[in-house]
């Protein structure tokens, strides 16, 4: 289980739920809402104590009502594909069941942003008139793919992402042994979500798309589709504009403070020192389109294709 201490941040969340808390405005359907890798399972978690809760005070349980220490039927749907009807038929079976020991049961539907429209609809009925003990935690990514009845009859509540530096700080503890400039470049590139930036750090397919993203910069390739980087070729574009936008920051300021690729930062002064700043923002944009092309279906090869011709006339190579 997780409680708002072991939580990071999340100032603005926080004051908001605590103020709910305090008044005892408790609704039976909440939805949590915020980008990948921000934390919404752990918040929806901690969020379902703060609900078994008898006597809460702001978001600290007082860990000795019934509710706190009694048992918690706690029914948590989730998904790696569409959460169907049936999943919800499911769900909503047992909230005919009324609580063995608590006052309470909490439903958390992660992901509920991919229930399909007749899931949503099987869910919409029992929303409508929940058990009086039945209190239902939704996280999405999107709000707007839940039906318009569902979001009417929930609070939403934006999970909101953390500082930078509560990002690094988090990654400093959890990997004492990883080196400072990749964690720092972790952190930016994730935007605050901490799952996220916790993933970069170990994931081999981050790292190698990373490492072809700084060699390419270094010679504009025709061959690029021939490397491994193909199958991430989304994660390679992301990773190319952000040290695109490294380059015009430079550019602009002369200064290496807010880099999010510090750690390359002699390759980025040097592009940054050889092309104007309207070649930079050319350049930056041709990733962007290669980017937009992909997501519309164009093939890769046509993509990249594209933004090599356009790189190597706006870097002169």
């Amino acid at each position: 289980m997780t409680y708002f201490n072991d939580i990071k941040g999340r100032k603005p969340l926080k004051d908001q739920l605590s103020k709910l808390i305090e008044k005892g405005r408790i609704n039976h359907g909440y939805i949590f809402e915020g980008p990948k890798g921000s934390g919404k399972k752990l918040i929806a978690d901690a969020f379902s104590e703060l609900l078994f809760c008898l006597n809460p005070n702001k978001l600290n349980t007082c860990n000795m009502c019934e509710g706190c220490i009694g048992y918690k039927e706690k029914y948590i749907l989730q998904s790696d594909k569409a959460i169907t009807v049936e999943d919800i038929r499911t769900l909503v079976a047992d909230t005919q069941l009324m609580p063995f020991q608590n006052k309470r049961k909490i439903y958390i539907i992660h992901n509920a942003d991919t229930m399909t429209d007749q899931a949503q609809n099987a869910f919409l009925k029992t929303l409508e008139e929940p058990p009086s003990y039945a209190y239902f935690i939704l996280t999405v990514t999107n709000s707007e793919q839940l039906i318009d009845t569902i979001l009417s009859r929930t609070v939403i509540l934006y999970t909101g992402v953390n500082t930078r530096q509560e990002v690094v700080e988090y990654l400093e503890e959890k990997h004492p042994d990883a080196d400072m400039n990749y964690i720092y470049s972790a952190a930016c590139f994730a935007e605050g979500c901490i799952g996220e930036a916790d993933t970069l750090i170990t994931d081999e397919k981050f790292k190698l798309c990373r490492k072809t993203a700084v060699d390419y910069l270094n010679g504009i390739k025709t061959d690029l589709m021939d490397k491994d980087v193909i199958e991430d070729i989304t994660i390679f574009l992301e990773i190319l504009q952000s040290i695109f936008r490294d380059t015009i920051v430079y550019k602009e300021t002369e200064e290496t403070a807010n880099l999010i690729n510090a750690d390359i930062s002699d390759i980025i002064k040097s592009t940054a020192v050889k092309c104007s700043s309207i070649s930079l923002l050319n350049a930056y944009n041709a990733v962007v389109k290669a980017a937009e092309y992909i997501k519309d279906n164009v093939s890769a090869n046509i993509a990249v294709g594209t933004m090599n011709i356009e790189l190597m006339e706006e870097l002169n190579i």
